[in-house]
């Protein structure tokens, strides 16, 4: 019998009104596009994307922070996109989030066990010294002391302060963990720390996670599968060693070429460089990638967005035809 997947979303989409000066002008602006994808127990699916494709509004959708203009949700099999707040209320502490900006996720006028702790209480997982007995098993476990209890967030590192918030999220034993670009804003020495604590915390606790980053290189260190996202759609996925060997479709190997490489034999290899920018008005039914791809052809402008499995790898999928012509 297939393993029930930890969260699922089908067929999502989200559409935001955009009203300028003038109402009678108002358009819609589609942020996610018909995504679709599974995350099962113990593993970390990842989304990588640059900023604006849409990537952070399919977290905010998977935890139910907004409601999708169409799809669908699930957790542990039951729907919950539809769920009234009520009866959703008792499902948040099943899913957790981790925010990129440490910072401003944590309460300056709380010391480290009045966060950790009062989250414990609230949903009646442990009150009194038991709180803050596992609130300092916790701090041991994302490598901090546990003496630093008592401290304020602003008397922390920007790394140790996302090591709390890592902490904060383990509090409350969720099911999900939703890590929304967690090492972005941090320097390069302490990403990998950070990335490296993750990875332990999945192997001792068994995790699940869902992985948001926009370079790829950190996303597949983490991750086990791997969606890129591109203009609010996913335009390839598979396992994370097939996808970072093998990218299928231009706008993943143009990641993967934007990354810095410390190996002298890659540095001459042939780039992909991608035209412009990002446009919010692709022409209609045209390829979003069409005016910055570089081997964009005239049946690009009547492409419809399909992800079919390569040839011989039904795990590895994309849209873009140039993967099925050899």
């Amino acid at each position: 019998m297939p393993e029930t997947p930890v969260a699922e979303v089908r067929s999502l989409c989200k559409e935001y009104r955009i009203t300028g000066e003038n109402a009678l002008f108002s358009r819609t602006f589609s942020a996610v596009r018909d995504v679709s994808f599974q995350i099962f127990p113990g593993e970390t699916f990842g989304i990588v994307g640059e900023s604006g494709c849409g990537k952070s509004t399919v977290a905010r959708l998977l935890m139910c922070l907004e409601k999708p203009t169409k799809g669908e949700v699930y957790f542990r099999g039951e729907r919950v996109d539809d769920l009234p707040e009520g009866r959703r209320r008792f499902l948040r502490p099943r899913f957790q989030m981790v925010f990129q900006d440490s910072g401003s996720s944590l309460n300056p006028r709380k010391r480290v066990l009045d966060i950790l702790g009062e989250p414990m209480a609230y949903h009646g997982i442990a009150k009194g010294r038991q709180a803050e007995k596992r609130a300092e098993e916790l701090l041991s476990m994302v490598g901090l002391n546990p003496e630093m209890k008592n401290r304020y967030p602003h008397e922390f590192s920007g790394g140790q302060r996302q090591r709390v918030c890592i902490a904060k999220a383990l509090s409350l034993n969720p099911d999900l963990i939703v890590l929304d670009e967690p090492v972005s804003a941090l320097d390069v020495s302490v990403q990998a720390q950070i990335l490296n604590l993750l990875r332990a915390l999945q192997e001792q606790m068994n995790l699940t996670y869902l992985f948001i980053g926009h370079g790829l290189g950190a996303v597949h260190y983490v991750s086990h599968r791997i969606a890129v996202m591109y203009m609010g759609q996913v335009v390839e996925a598979g396992p994370s060693d097939a996808l970072f060997d093998h990218p299928a479709h231009p706008y993943t190997r143009a990641l993967l070429d934007a990354a810095p490489s410390a190996d002298i034999a890659q540095r001459g290899r042939s780039r992909i460089s991608l035209r412009g920018e990002m446009d919010d008005h692709p022409p209609r039914d045209a390829c979003p990638l069409y005016h910055r791809c570089p081997y964009a052809q005239e049946k690009c402008l009547s492409y419809r967005a399909e992800t079919k499995p390569l040839p011989g790898q039904s795990a590895h999928i994309t849209c873009c035809d140039r993967a099925w012509e050899g």
